[in-house]
């Protein structure tokens, strides 16, 4: 641990301050000598701290009553009385002569020692060491360092503007900060707060608040008991965070979070971020939801459920979200196969060729006499057959609204039946008014005994809604929202129920236009029709009103005909059974009728009976019938405020019946319904039908005519039966594709792989049109090796041509054509414009100074004895120097320590061997170089200037751009017209011509740049620390001092300045008359600030 093991005592012999163990005793400075010693370090201490308040004045005797001095104030409550171990006497000894702030002048009387703590206690004052050396300018050593400050046992402050508080804390590093038991500050600028939390080494600008934090990373935080910010740029927040150290710029906030990879960030306890610049909410076994979020607008933005639903409802098919965020797959049926995806549904009805399967009507021989529907155990529904001949000798076959008519005929014998028997109950029972409730069935029945063919509920207001109505089950019912809006839903396309019942009609865009109906969009959707084959079963004309099964000679049997359905509008073929069955009822009904002549008879009777009361009831009906009118009584009503009608409110039953003796009702005055309950009129049903298209239309009696679409050559009354022939038709399409050889392009429907030919032979693809050759795009780069044969792009070529001229060099450029601008060399004073002629020009001097250092080894060999060892001149002439003399067994001489010579067209100058090694190493990697260009060449280079050529002439130089001229050495020069002509440097401009460096990545290292992000921050957290700092010490001064009756003055201060508060705790005391002292904290949210001052007055 780092420790201090010195203090500042006076040397009574050479009357000066000096550091000395902390165990050995200390005294004042007698006299005046005293009071300037302290008034200089006071007036040092409030400098560096810029306190702007002086010690006041204030005189306090030592006769004034309640005036105790500081050893009275600090001294322990209890002295120890150990002696464990020889310190203890030393200590006390020191304790004894402790008079640093209360010396005793020269000739004075002797005056009472001040005591800092109880006799066997080590003294407060003790634990706070704080260097003398605090006047700006004034030099410094490791170990008493300007402005450091070390408050408590053992606590150490090793460098500039240091500062640690609390037991063997540590501040080792430039501006270091360590508060708290163990605390250690590592790093220049590092801030520490928390027992044994720790900044490392190399971790500049970081920080760790917490009990056992740590940073070990440059620019790192780690905040909480436990966290660990171990990668630079790293922030750990919370109990136990942990930053790894691949988790460069990562973020963990969260008890236990971990960030372990860069720029990962990690939200909320236990997450884990273990990949590159992603957001973790949990873990592998955790994870969190994200509530409340905004619908997404743009690309890189999140989604919310409520969007992603809206995709699940586009999708149709069933898709949806669960209720566990999950989405429920959609489920689509094409040529009778069931899809769980649209890809794969519409890869199906484009690619899947026409199976002749089961879903084809055949004939069962090639005789055509007989054609069976579906298997024996499966009977099938014809629909959409035309009414039948009915004669002794048809053979055709019927449908059932034909058989319907037959067993309406039965149903009205039975009906007239049991209406004779109603009718004779409802006598007996008295029932009366036009809204009847069955007693036994509960169902309601309005005007079941009175003509008129329309039912009003029309008010004063207009038009009423219908509420409480039921989902209609027969023709005759009414239907509601509920039943209408499935059925707009199917048209897809958009179409919907407006708020006000309206149907909003559907959009279809089919080859680029848009259709409001189906009939439409399915005829543009139509361009083909599919050719039947002879056993296939085919209209008799275009007309699609009749088809003939076999021929007039060969009559057909239809066999296993499902039952059809038998209602006034059904156009079913009907089957044997069913005709069975009504032959049945028929022979019944015969019977039936027999005996209700008898049963008549017996009612006329009992119609005289009833004559006599039907006289006395008179006057209550007339009664009742009042009210019934006012609406005051009976299951139909009137709101006297609303003015609303209701109907059997008050009763229950399910149904609403208005057939009437001449059958059903029509319903006017009804309002469009805009809910699920709500009756629907004819103005929304007209619309919806309208949208189907293919002339579907309601007739006058209120009747629907079916649509009929024309799709592939055929006529289908429905939609599903359109949009079904139109997927045959394109499965017959893509077969015909496959077979016809007109297929050139296809697409592997398991790789997905586009194969142009595949099946052809033909060794040219010919692109060329009426305007002359094409460009082919979106070319995919081709692998480039000896054994490829993929084609390259442009990027390719052009990156082969631009790295051939960057390994040129000497200003060589790719032209927008591709061909390659010529280098130009300037090779000892002779401009080349090939490397060729470049090594030709080297090659020559090179071997030049081969001969030359030859010849001055030849001339050195011929020295001999004494003057062997001296180097001079061959003649007087002073032109020439031989090293080791001219014989052919001389010594080779070596020259070291030799200057790097001048390398330029004028120098005579001696090169030396690293000059002449960086010339091969440059001939080395110019002749690689030229090597690369055939194999790799440069796609990452690119030069285009009209201006002059670049020039680097500085030693170690480079120039990159028109005119760019690099003159100084080792600089660079960057773009056209730059000039670098300063040692070391990189420029990218010249005066009044520069340029801005952009997309600079943030500085970690040293001597990286900074970009503007960093810089702004740098100078935000300057100011921060500034403004903090100065709120700080503005609040160290408004901490009013002791009083001139008072010893000791404890107190607090909060001052503002631009926005920043700070706090200020100090204590102040007068130790004497004449001496006072003062130290404080003030303490912001950027920065701490700890002075002390002292003052001696007379």
């Amino acid at each position: 641990m780092l420790n201090k093991t010195y203090k500042t005592v006076w040397n009574t012999t050479t009357r000066t301050y000096a550091a000395a163990s902390e165990l050995a005793g200390r005294r004042g400075a007698t006299g005046a000598s005293a009071c300037r010693a302290l008034l200089a370090a006071s007036a040092g201490l409030l400098s560096a701290l810029a306190f702007s308040q002086a010690a006041r004045a204030d005189d306090c005797t030592s006769q004034a009553p309640n005036c105790l001095d500081v050893a009275q104030a600090l001294t322990a409550q209890t002295p120890s009385t150990s002696t464990a171990d020889a310190n203890d006497a030393a200590r006390d000894a020191a304790i004894a002569n402790a008079s640093v702030f209360a010396g005793t002048p020269e000739g004075a009387a002797a005056q009472p020692v001040v005591m800092l703590a109880a006799a066997g206690t080590p003294p407060v004052t003790d634990y706070i060491a704080v260097s003398p050396n605090v006047v700006q300018g004034t030099s410094t050593s490791a170990s008493n360092d300007m402005n450091a400050m070390a408050i408590g046992p053992a606590a150490t402050a090793a460098n500039i503007n240091a500062l640690a508080i609390g037991a063997e804390s540590g501040a080792a590093s430039r501006s270091s900060t360590a508060i708290g038991a163990s605390a250690g500050a590592l790093s220049p600028y590092s801030t520490v707060v928390g027992a044994a939390a720790t900044v490392g080494v190399m971790a500049d600008n970081s920080v760790s608040i917490g009990y056992n934090s740590r940073s070990i990373g440059l620019n790192s935080a780690a905040l909480g008991a436990f966290a660990y910010a171990g990668a630079a740029g790293g922030l750990a927040i919370g109990y136990n965070a942990f930053i790894a150290s691949g988790g460069a710029n990562g973020l963990a906030l969260g008890s236990n979070a971990t960030a372990s990879a860069a720029g990962s960030v990690a939200l909320g306890g236990d997450s884990v971020a273990d990949r590159a610049n992603v957001v973790s909410l949990g873990n592998s076994t955790q994870s969190r939801q994200i509530a409340y979020v905004a619908a997404g607008t743009q690309a890189t933005d999140a989604v919310n459920v409520g969007q992603l639903a809206g995709v699940a409802d586009a999708l149709g098919g069933g898709a949806s979200i669960d209720s566990n965020g999950a989405v429920v797959a959609p489920s689509y049926t094409v040529g009778g196969t069931t899809y769980n995806d649209v890809g794969s549904a519409l890869a199906a009805a484009a690619s899947e060729g026409v199976r002749a399967s089961g879903d084809a009507l055949r004939y069962d021989s090639a005789q055509h006499d007989v054609a069976t529907l579906g298997n024996p155990g499966t009977p099938v529904k014809l629909r959409n057959i035309a009414d039948g001949t009915v004669s002794a000798d048809s053979s055709e076959a019927v449908t059932g609204s034909q058989l319907y008519g037959v067993d309406q005929a039965v149903t009205q014998n039975s009906t007239s039946i049991t209406d004779i028997t109603n009718n004779l109950s409802k006598i007996t029972n008295g029932t009366l008014g036009l809204v009847q409730q069955d007693p036994v069935s509960r169902d309601l029945r309005v005007g079941n005994s009175t003509d008129g063919t329309h039912v009003d509920f029309t008010g004063t207001a207009g038009p009423r809604e219908l509420l409480g109505v039921a989902a209609g089950t027969a023709a005759g019912s009414a239907v509601n929202l509920g039943q209408l809006s499935p059925v707009v839903e199917s048209l897809g396309g958009g179409a919907a129920i407006n708020p006000d019942g309206t149907l909003h009609k559907p959009v279809y865009n089919i080859g680029g236009a848009t259709y409001t109906d189906v009939g439409a969009a399915l005829a543009a959707a139509v361009t083909t029709s599919v050719q039947a084959g002879t056993d296939a079963l085919q209209y008799d004309s275009p007309a699609h009103d009749k088809v003939s099964l076999g021929n007039a000679a060969v009559p057909v049997q239809v066999t296993n005909v499902r039952d059809a359905n038998l209602t006034a509008g059904s156009s079913d073929a009907v089957n044997g059974a069913q005709l069975f069955s009504t032959n049945q009822a028929v022979a019944q009904n015969t019977s039936s009728i027999t005996n209700l002549d008898q049963r008549v008879t017996d009612n006329t009777s009992a119609i005289t009976n009833l004559d006599s009361r039907t006289s006395i009831v008179e006057g209550d009906v007339t009664n009742i019938t009042n009210q019934i009118t006012n609406g005051e009584i009976g299951l139909v009503k009137q709101d006297q405020t609303s003015r609303d009608l209701s109907v059997a409110k008050d009763t229950d039953g399910a149904r609403v019946d208005f057939t009437g003796t001449a059958g059903a009702r029509e319903l006017t005055g009804i309002a469009a319904g805009t809910t699920d309950a709500s009756a629907v009129n004819l103005g929304q049903f007209k619309p919806m039908v309208a949208a189907l298209g293919g002339g579907a239309q309601i007739n006058a009696d209120g009747s629907v005519t079916a649509p009929t679409y024309h799709v592939q050559g055929g006529t289908q009354a429905t939609v599903g039966d359109a949009l079904g022939s139109l997927d045959n038709g394109l499965s017959t399409l893509q077969q015909n594709l496959a077979t016809g050889g007109i297929g050139v392009v296809t697409q592997d429907p398991a790789s997905r792989a586009i194969n142009v030919g595949a099946t052809t032979d033909g060794s040219l693809v010919n692109m060329a049109g009426t305007a002359g050759n094409r460009v082919v795009t979106g070319v995919a780069q081709g692998a480039v090796s000896p054994s490829s044969s993929d084609a390259v792009n442009g990027s390719q070529l052009y990156a082969q041509a631009a790295s051939t001229a960057v390994a040129l060099g000497g200003g060589a450029t790719v032209n927008p054509d591709g061909t390659v601008t010529a280098p130009s060399y300037n090779v000892g004073g002779t401009v080349v414009n090939n490397v060729g002629g470049a090594l030709t020009n080297l090659d020559g001097r090179v071997t030049q100074n081969t001969t030359d250092i030859a010849g001055l080894q030849t001339t050195l060999g011929n020295l001999n004895g004494a003057v062997a060892n001296a180097v001079q001149y061959d003649t007087s002439a002073h032109d020439r120097i031989t090293l080791g003399g001219t014989a052919a067994n001389a010594p080779k001489v070596q020259l070291t320590n030799l200057k790097d010579g001048e390398l330029s067209p004028t120098s005579t100058d001696a090169v030396t061997g690293a000059q002449l090694y960086s010339t091969n190493q440059q001939l080395s990697n110019l002749g690689q170089a030229i090597n690369n260009v055939q194999t790799t060449g440069d796609a990452y280079v690119s030069v285009k200037s009209a201006g002059d050529a670049a020039q680097a002439i500085g030693n170690g130089s480079v120039a990159i751009g028109g005119g760019a001229i690099a003159s100084a050495p080792n600089s660079v020069a960057l773009g056209e017209g730059s000039v670098a002509d300063q040692t070391g440097t990189v420029s990218v401009g010249s005066a009044g011509n520069e340029r801005r460096v952009t997309h600079v990545a943030a500085g970690q290292a040293p001597t990286d740049a900074v970009n503007m992000q960093q810089f702004q921050g740098g100078l935000s957290e300057v100011a921060r620390n500034a403004y903090s700092g100065t709120a700080s010490a503005i609040a160290l001064t408004m901490v009013p001092e002791v009083d001139a009756t008072k010893n000791l003055a404890l107190g607090v201060a909060t001052a503002g300045y631009k926005g920043y508060q700070a706090v200020a705790v100090a204590l102040s005391a007068r130790v004497t008359q004449n001496l006072k002292v003062k130290v404080g904290a003030g303490i912001s949210s950027a920065t701490t600030t700890v002075g002390a001052g002292a003052a001696y007055q007379w």
